[in-house]
């Protein structure tokens, strides 16, 4: 009976571990994050009159309409909504960067083969 009570202490110390691992990881929280904030984004924002407003401007103002829009929205009082596309972008861009840098060392070594 002893050994059963001390496999079952010793399965638990590592299903502990690995849950604070999960936890632990920058990656986790990033997704967590992004998953959260496209749900509220698409809750806030109508996605199709977004996408038809995008493309009925020229390809040459594409910038100016994005910043336009990000500036009118912090005028009209969404700043929830321009808080979230601002902290999202950030996440995305630094959730792509770190998977560039663990994929990139591969591609050189896929290269030389």
């Amino acid at each position: 009976m002893e050994t059963q009570s001390l496999q079952s202490s010793i399965m638990r110390r590592v299903y502990y571990s690995y849950v604070v691992s999960i936890f632990s990881h920058s990656m986790f929280w990033q997704g967590l994050f992004l998953s959260v904030a496209t749900l509220l984004l698409a809750k806030w924002l109508h996605v199709a009159s977004i996408m038809d407003n995008f493309l009925s401007v020229p390809v040459g103002g594409a910038p100016q309409y994005v910043y336009n829009s990000f500036v009118g929205a912090l005028t009209n009082g969404e700043f929830l909504t321009a808080l979230t596309l601002v902290l999202a972008s950030g996440v995305a861009i630094s959730a792509g960067y770190k998977l560039m840098q663990g994929i990139a060392p591969r591609m050189q070594m896929l290269s030389r083969i």
